[in-house]
């Protein structure tokens, strides 16, 4: 491995997260030279992303295993759904906010061995509509804005031990993204040509390099930050909302 891919070599990492971005940035980590545990759920990993105990749980063995941690990655928040607030089940704000108590207990979960690192990093995925929101989703909305608050709490209570929290916001050519686009090719590639880099990013090389970065000594003083790696889609203007999809079928 050559010295530019080894920049967290020794390094432990946990990735808990949907098998699809979450084993691309399981990926790059690996690249960078990290031991990462695997947390990824899918028809047979036995996982269940709703329940906040199952998640602590599972981090909590993972960190045992590992020995020591020096990188979290949880993404943790549901698909996004039509849900506008006046047609709103309490359910489905309960199961949205349920996805920020599993973040909550993951973080909890790998507190004490991150508390024995030096190079402790807790790297949250979020999403654009965190900072501002779209319509119709309300539950998802909140959701993206929870995490925020979790973020920055664990920047502000746990920098003391060492540790820098920062949520990431990507923009990502993931398998979701390629559904939607094989279903409506001219509406996706009209989304994408106003993007300022005229694509939208590889999950290992582009979200995963700025997992790495965040990991890695050159994010050792980045702490409580929301960062885009986006290509600049948050700053691209007019956004295409679920909703309206929805209502055009």
């Amino acid at each position: 491995m050559g010295q530019g891919h080894a920049v967290l070599g020794g390094r432990r990492a946990i990735v808990i997260s949907g098998p699809d971005l979450g084993r691309a940035l399981s990926m790059r980590l690996r690249q960078a030279g990290a031991e990462v545990a695997d947390l990824h759920w899918d028809a047979g990993a036995g996982i269940d992303p709703d329940s906040p105990a199952m998640i602590g749980g599972l981090v909590g063995e993972a960190a045992k295993r590992l020995g020591d941690v020096d990188v979290l990655v949880v993404d943790l928040l549901p698909t996004v759904a039509p849900c506008p607030l006046d047609a709103m089940s309490t359910d489905a704000m309960t199961a949205a906010l349920g996805r920020v108590a599993g973040t909550a207990a993951a973080m909890n979960a790998a507190h004490d061995a991150l508390c024995r690192s030096d190079h402790a990093r807790i790297i949250v995925i979020g999403h654009r509509y965190g900072q501002g929101v779209a319509e119709g989703i309300a539950p998802y909305n909140a959701a993206a804005w929870a995490l925020v608050g979790v973020v920055r709490s664990a920047a502000l209570d746990w920098g003391r031990h060492g540790i820098a929290t920062n949520l990431l916001l990507p923009g990502a050519a993931t398998a979701v993204f390629d559904a939607a686009r094989a279903e409506r090719p001219a509406l996706m590639d009209a989304l994408v040509a106003q993007l300022p880099l005229g694509r939208m990013g590889d999950p290992v090389a582009d979200i995963g390099g700025a997992v790495v970065t965040l990991a890695g000594d050159a994010g050792r003083f980045v702490n409580g930050q929301t960062i885009h790696a986006d290509g600049g889609r948050h700053i691209a203007g007019a956004v295409i909302y679920p909703i309206r999809l929805a209502r055009s079928r």
